[in-house]
């Protein structure tokens, strides 16, 4: 059983008035101060496109800035409420497993959610923080899990292909762990949290981190969802293939260390919701690395975008100084 002293610092709960119980639905998500406006808009993303459905936020933070708390709490009105959970120190990851650039210890801070959650409700959503909800999460949500641990969506063929080099398990059912419908029943049954924790610390280095150790952990123990509930999106600069995505997509996942919040990648999907969110007139986060500003630099060139090209490309060679 977790303590909830053992991880968690304090929570706080903010509502306009009292949700009914017996008709909330329960979405978590974890992140840090870098991923707090990418995990602000997924939440807006989600209230937009639900607007009949009453939503309780479970947000579990890690060094998230009073500002961003501030903007979080905005998110609240009749129907959404919001409890946050503020992350200790006592939450530690072999950081040899995060083998992923983009990976942080945080990654794996979803293994204590269903036993954080567990008193109150048999049943959340979980969502990464780089996912757009782009229709109705309302069949998702209902989907009968009460014989199994998850609700979970099959990887991508390449990915099952390279988890059946590296791991004893059935690849064909290998599931991208961004979004996940939790039994919190069946987790606490199965003493999960503790499991994964002391597996993903186990010494091993895990090529996907929390997502290898939870399929490995969850074998035969999850229903496999439609691909629609995470539809996966590798973006290029143009984010032209946010034009190609299926039309039933409900929720977009953008895979890879390419994300859509920074300037130097044309998202118009997450524009959209962005402009829609509390962080709306914050300017959003250049690049990541360097060489992405002298890319979209390059970009707008082509583009005959010509002062954002020479604005990009001062941003790249400033970098580069530094």
């Amino acid at each position: 059983m977790l303590e909830l002293k053992k991880y968690i610092n304090k929570i706080e709960s903010f509502s306009k008035n009292e949700l009914r119980l017996s008709n909330l639905v329960h979405v978590a998500l974890a992140f840090d101060e870098n991923y707090a406006m990418p995990a602000g808009v997924t939440i807006t993303s989600v209230i937009k496109n639900n607007d009949s459905l009453n939503f309780c936020f479970h947000l579990l933070v890690d060094n998230v800035s009073n500002d961003n708390i501030a903007k979080l709490k905005e998110l609240v009105q009749h129907n959404v409420s919001i409890k946050i959970y503020y992350l200790n120190n006592n939450f530690d990851i072999n950081p040899d497993t995060l083998v992923l650039g983009y990976l942080s210890a945080v990654s794996c801070v979803r293994f204590i959610l269903p036993a954080l959650l567990h008193s109150q409700t048999k049943k959340f959503l979980y969502l990464d923080s780089d996912i757009l909800c782009l229709k109705s999460i309302s069949e998702l949500y209902n989907t009968d899990i009460s014989n199994y641990v998850a609700g979970v969506i099959p990887d991508d063929e390449p990915m099952q292909n390279e988890i059946k080099t590296l791991y004893p398990i059935d690849a064909k059912k290998y599931f991208n762990s961004g979004v996940l419908l939790i039994n919190t029943d069946e987790w606490v049954k199965n003493n999960l949290t503790n499991k994964c924790i002391n597996k993903v610390n186990d010494g091993n280095v895990y090529r996907f981190a929390d997502q290898d150790v939870l399929n490995i952990l969850l074998e035969n123990k999850t229903i496999l969802l439609p691909i629609k509930y995470n539809t996966k999106i590798h973006i290029t600069i143009p984010c032209n293939e946010e034009k190609e995505i299926a039309p039933y997509t409900v929720l977009l996942h953008y895979v890879t260390g390419y994300k859509p919040w920074y300037q130097t990648f044309n998202s118009q999907l997450f524009k959209k919701y962005y402009q829609l969110s509390p962080w709306k007139d914050v300017e959003r986060p250049l690049a990541l690395k360097k060489s992405w500003l002298r890319n979209y630099a390059k970009y707008c060139f082509k583009q005959k975008k010509f002062i954002s090209a020479m604005q990009f490309y001062y941003f790249y060679l400033l970098r580069k100084i530094n």
